[in-house]
């Protein structure tokens, strides 16, 4: 009785074990596959919103290349109930995938917390539904936000993932009527062994300086070069000169993805057209830069001497 009785129970916790196993992967058409590699939660306790941010690859397996105009899906909460999002995004880089080849999905979407079941991805054609909860779901909330130090800092840190921030490398320049500022580090580091989702930050910069086109009579801005435009003098009989908060043009910040134990740093620049310093100004903390994560529904602001 006793032997019957342990093969029971072996075979309930078979079973047991089985059930709780999630299939993280559907099936597109014959050998091309769709698996979810990474997902993260974000939560804002002070708004009250979620963030997903998740990534998927599509392996092509087959004999012939696919085109990822075929593929066709949606985020919905319990197979069917549609998400009410009040920001989203989706990249998918390639058009066509080769035969043997793959690429990948990422994507974010952000919603009130209404107490969603099971947000996942919905394909009609199959009728499939993939659970972000069959991937390990790595949480986080606005709370890990940390607080800026002057130069560099850890903006974001947990068991998985590192966000660090370096102005201490930053330069200031002029040329072509347009001021730049250089050189500000983002720093995204991957400390699993798997490919991981990144929240990425999105860095604005503003100057306060000097509108180039009400000063046409100080020259051809430009042809000077840097060391030309600081000898102007923009005072008018006497007076300083009126600055203004320009915001200028960021670039070189985006990323995606990471590969396991990768790191990736961002030179992010800056670019302020049509607008200059007032080098006569003792106060040279002319640049404030904002690192804003919607998802984590916060902003980091802090200021850079030229």
């Amino acid at each position: 009785m006793k032997k019957i009785i342990s093969v029971i129970t072996s075979l309930f916790l078979f079973l047991g074990l089985c059930g709780c196993s999630k299939n993280t992967s559907v099936t597109l058409k014959e050998d091309v596959i769709f698996r979810l590699e990474d997902v993260m939660k974000i939560q804002n306790k002070e708004s009250n919103s979620i963030y997903y941010y998740y990534m998927a690859i599509i392996e092509n397996n087959s004999d012939s290349s696919y085109d990822t105009s075929l593929l066709s899906y949606s985020l919905t909460d319990d197979k069917d109930e549609n998400i009410n999002a009040i920001d989203r995004y989706m990249s998918t880089p390639s058009s066509t995938i080769a035969s043997n080849e793959s690429t990948y999905v990422y994507g974010y979407v952000g919603f009130p917390n209404n107490n969603q079941k099971d947000i996942g991805f919905y394909f009609p054609k199959t009728e499939d539904f993939l659970s972000f909860n069959a991937a390990d779901v790595r949480e986080a909330d606005n709370t890990q936000i940390q607080e800026q130090g002057k130069e560099k800092f850890t903006l974001f840190e947990d068991r998985a993932m590192a966000i660090e921030v370096d102005a201490s490398k930053t330069k200031a320049d002029f040329s072509n009527g347009t001021t730049k500022l250089s050189n500000l580090q983002i720093t995204y580091i991957n400390k699993t062994d798997h490919n991981i989702v990144i929240p990425y930050l999105e860095p604005h910069g503003i100057l306060n300086g000097l509108d180039l086109t009400q000063y046409n009579d100080k020259g051809d801005f430009s042809e000077m070069s840097l060391e030309d435009y600081k000898k102007i003098d923009f005072s008018n009989d006497g007076l300083a000169p009126k600055t203004e908060d320009y915001e200028g043009t960021a670039t070189g910040y985006i990323v995606y993805f990471l590969e396991p134990q990768k790191e990736m740093t961002c030179n992010i620049e800056f670019t302020f057209e049509n607008v200059g310093i007032d080098f006569s100004d003792k106060d040279t903390n002319v640049f404030t830069i904002n690192l804003i994560s919607n998802s984590f529904g916060s902003t980091t602001t802090f200021e850079i001497s030229y």
